[in-house]
């Protein structure tokens, strides 16, 4: 897992996140789960806690297609997690520590390294 301290508010973090994945890289969010509100339905209490669900489901049909194992790592993911009122740690897992990574082809260790960067950009994106 990557993590990386952003001195940003939760929901600021995640507006630059959306826009990043959405307008900048045109992949689709299937779903944010906010955690702390699920905790909250246990009666039980955590920082803020959302995890973004993208993707891009052509690329990922790719990937699927050359390796079952890896179709469990997808969609990809990113957690962001208040840490305080202002900063928020953004976790990710990079690409090549997916399931089946190294037993991709050529075309799907491609993707794989675009998918690599792609989560750099976005830490660099909120580091700006």
């Amino acid at each position: 897992m990557v993590n990386e301290l952003i001195p940003m508010n939760i929901d600021d973090v995640q507006a630059k996140v959306k826009k990043f994945i959405v307008d900048d890289k045109h992949f689709k969010i299937f779903s944010i789960i906010d955690q702390a509100a699920e905790a909250q339905t246990a009666n039980l209490t955590i920082p803020a806690t959302r995890l973004i669900i993208f993707g891009n489901p052509k690329v990922g049909t790719l990937l699927m297609q050359q390796n079952d194992d890896i179709t469990f790592e997808l969609p990809i993911k990113v957690l962001l997690i208040a840490q305080g009122a202002n900063h928020t740690k953004v976790i990710y897992r990079d690409p090549y520590d997916f399931a089946g990574h190294d037993q991709l082809a050529s075309g799907g260790q491609q993707i794989l390294h675009k998918m690599h960067n792609m989560y750099r950009e976005m830490i660099a994106a909120l580091q700006a």
